[in-house]
């Protein structure tokens, strides 16, 4: 039988052992965990999935390791937390092809992009000796037939996401490879223009100033010409003259990876159910607990969370899917909301409405905040209501303030613009707001009698 397997670390601590014993369905994909670190309350997180505050609930877990869905795959699937590591589209693609293993061959892309995975996790070509590993996968019952798993290959990033995307480091004001410079430059993820998409660079840039303008913690990302790419460095067919968005990455300071997980990873979702899963705990509230109560942030983080909800709804960004929020370790154990990231304004681009998720189990789809919706939300997520409605408000607030004379300057196409800022005006929370400032103003023009 093919026994393939994998060191997983976090920074430099061994976590365990990750196998992959046989083919198809009936495979065996599990991490083998390493004693040593899982019994440590001290060791950093892996992931918030795994946390335990008493020490023989932890053991507990960890004992029954062969059984718990955290440790396990299935078939060749991996387990979720790794299976959520993967790159996507393009990107995945184009690593499938320089690797040259099939598209479901989710242990190989992962060994391929084990020096460069998001966060501080890292995974190398195992150690483990054959006498090791038939003890532990076949109690000695099966003649093992090892595979020898290839080294990560230089410069393979893992991201996920549909737009093309490069991982890459700025060097002399350029950006290429990790391979071609130490890695102690300024490390960016490289978005790509799109074909289906005119202008996807700019409209995210876009689209993060307007967040910013009204209020959220958003990633640092500016507009480069593709030029600026060191054109060997480029597996992607680019037109001359285009932008692509530098994304710095969060993750990174120098050589030094902190660790991050996104909510897929946090709930133990699989990637396939990151809007809507058979446990029903793909959805807002879920969130908002987890960052309020499980992870212990209070109402502040909740409130950013909750008005990244907001702009999202005043942008049309209608796929803001659990994977795209996220937790990050910046001392290794304490968790904390990371910045605001793959924020994009669909609307520019096409019509729509509400959210990718539900705001809690049983709540309608694409539903759109209404009072009645946020007091559901807040009964579901233990929130005080008129402190949500006041966050709200200054988030329009701000939006309609500074967001029409942004997208006006931006560098959008013009019918882009039309779309965009005719869809936030149409939002019920902007277009209340704005009646009620022209009231106001034409109240104020009035001319007394004499």
């Amino acid at each position: 039988m093919r026994f393939r397997s994998l060191d997983i670390f976090i920074d430099t601590r061994l976590v365990g052992v990750l196998f992959q014993y046989g083919e198809g369905a009936g495979a065996i994909t599990r991490l083998q965990p390493e004693p040593g670190y899982w019994l440590d309350p001290q060791a950093p997180v892996l992931s918030w999935a795994t946390h335990f505050d008493d020490a023989t609930d932890r053991a507990a877990f960890v004992a029954q390791y062969t059984v718990q869905p955290f440790f396990n795959g299935v078939g060749e699937r991996l387990p979720r937390f790794f299976q959520n590591l993967l790159p996507e589209g393009p990107l995945r693609r184009h690593l499938e092809q320089l690797r040259g293993c099939a598209p479901d061959d989710h242990f190989d892309l992962l060994a391929m992009c084990g020096d460069d995975l998001p966060g501080a996790v890292r995974a190398t070509p195992s150690a483990q000796s054959r006498t090791a590993t038939a003890a532990i996968v076949t109690q000695h019952q099966d003649a093992l037939e090892l595979s020898v798993v290839d080294d990560p290959v230089a410069g393979a990033v893992s991201l996920s996401g549909i737009q093309p995307k490069l991982g890459l480091v700025e060097k002399g004001g350029r950006y290429v490879a990790r391979t071609r410079t130490r890695s102690d430059g300024l490390h960016i993820i490289a978005k790509l223009p799109a074909l289906d998409y005119a202008l996807l660079p700019e409209v995210e840039h876009l689209s993060l100033q307007l967040a910013q303008a009204a209020g959220v913690n958003v990633c640092q990302a500016s507009l480069r010409p593709v030029s600026d790419i060191h054109l060997d460095d480029q597996p992607f067919v680019l037109h001359a003259g285009a932008n692509f968005l530098a994304v710095e990455r969060f993750d990174r300071d120098g050589t030094r990876h902190i660790h991050c997980e996104d909510f897929a990873q946090v709930l133990g979702l699989d990637p396939l159910d990151k809007y809507k899963d058979p446990q029903q705990r793909a959805n807002y509230a879920a969130l908002l607990l987890t960052l309020r109560e499980s992870m212990g942030l209070g109402d502040e983080a909740a409130h950013e969370l909750l008005r990244r909800l907001m702009v999202n709804e005043m942008l049309g960004n209608y796929d803001a899917h659990v994977k795209n929020f996220g937790v990050i370790y910046a001392d290794g154990r304490t968790p904390a909301l990371s910045p605001a990231y793959d924020v994009v304004a669909y609307a520019a681009f096409l019509g729509g409405r509400g959210h990718a998720l539900k705001f809690y189990p049983g709540a309608p789809d694409r539903a759109q905040i209404t009072p009645a919706l946020l007091r559901q939300l807040c009964n579901a997520s233990g929130l005080l209501e008129t402190r949500v409605h006041a966050v709200l408000r200054d988030t329009v607030r701000r939006a309609l303030a500074t967001w029409p004379a942004l997208i006006e300057a931006s560098e959008l196409m013009p019918e882009q613009k039309k779309r965009l800022l005719a869809h936030f005006l149409a939002v019920p929370a902007v277009e209340a707001l704005d009646q009620r400032h022209r009231r106001a103003g034409s109240a104020g023009r009035q001319v007394s009698p004499p």
